[in-house]
C-alpha cells in the first residue's frame, strides 16, 4: 500500500511539473472546466459563442496579432490544437499573465476543477 501512495504523489508531482511547463492552461466557468487548446463544443459554447472570448483578448491588452491568433486559435471551427499550443507557448511570462488576468476579469477561474 506503501508503494501506491508514494506512487501517486510521484504522479501527481510529475503532472503539475509538466503541466506548469506548457503555455496551456484550463478554465472553469459555469460548473465546466476545459483546457483552452480543447476542441470540445462546450468551450466554444462557453467562450466564443458568448462573445467572451472577444472581449477577453481585447482586455488582456496583448498585441493586436497576438489578440487575434488567440482568438482564431480558441474559436475556429477547424481549430488545430498544436497551432494554439505553440501560440501560447510562444507568448512570455506577462503575456500569459495578462491573458489569463483576463480570464478572471470575466469570471473565469484559472487551474481550478470542480468538485463533484
Amino acid at each position: 500500500m506503501q508503494f501506491w501512495m508514494k506512487f501517486g504523489v510521484v504522479l501527481i508531482a510529475a503532472l503539475g511539473i509538466s503541466g506548469c511547463s506548457s503555455g496551456n492552461f484550463m478554465v472553469y466557468k459555469d460548473s465546466k472546466h476545459f483546457y483552452v487548446t480543447s476542441t470540445g463544443p462546450e468551450l466554444k459554447r462557453i467562450l466564443c459563442d458568448t462573445g467572451d472570448m472577444d472581449k477577453i483578448a481585447k482586455e488582456s491588452q496583448l498585441p493586436a496579432p497576438l489578440q487575434k491568433d488567440l482568438k482564431d486559435g480558441i474559436c475556429n471551427s477547424n481549430k488545430v490544437k498544436e497551432r494554439l499550443l505553440a501560440t501560447l507557448e510562444g507568448m512570455t511570462k506577462e503575456q500569459r499573465t495578462a491573458l489569463k488576468t483576463a480570464f478572471q476579469q470575466n469570471g473565469y477561474d484559472i487551474n481550478v476543477v470542480a468538485n463533484c
